[in-house]
């Protein structure tokens, strides 16, 4: 499963639907990766909500999750993810990058994005779970 932001910031408020997924995972043996655009997403929602969750607290809440890193064939897949997004949206969809890069990562493991953020990820053509 890979994460999304919107499932991370559910987690840290505390939201019941999102533990209960968490925990689901778990006892199925889930793998869950944290791709390191997620990682600068909460990062910069944290300091942007003046949040009274601390960087430490954060970090504290992401080290247990295995990252998956931008490289070369991440970008090239989240480059043609958005292109055909774009195209089947007969302009711009709307998509940022970060999704993109989310959603190629999703396609290479061949897995699901865990979001709240769904519409997203369906117009990059990816699998999606909710909670």
């Amino acid at each position: 499963m890979i994460l999304d932001s919107s499932y991370l910031f559910d987690l840290m408020s505390n939201s019941p639907d999102a533990f209960e997924k968490g925990t689901e995972l778990v006892d199925e043996g889930e793998m869950q990766w944290l791709p390191t655009p997620v990682v600068a997403e909460v990062y910069y929602g944290v300091a942007t909500t003046r949040s009274d969750t601390t960087e430490d607290q954060v970090r504290n809440r992401l080290l247990g999750y295995p990252r998956i890193d931008v490289d070369e064939e991440v970008a090239r897949t989240a480059g043609e993810l958005l292109a055909s997004a774009d195209d089947r949206a007969g302009g711009e969809a709307g998509v940022g990058p970060n999704d993109a890069y989310i959603a190629a990562m999703a396609g290479i493991l061949g897995d699901s994005v865990l979001t709240a953020n769904v519409d997203d990820f369906e117009a990059l053509g990816v699998d999606v779970e909710t909670y």
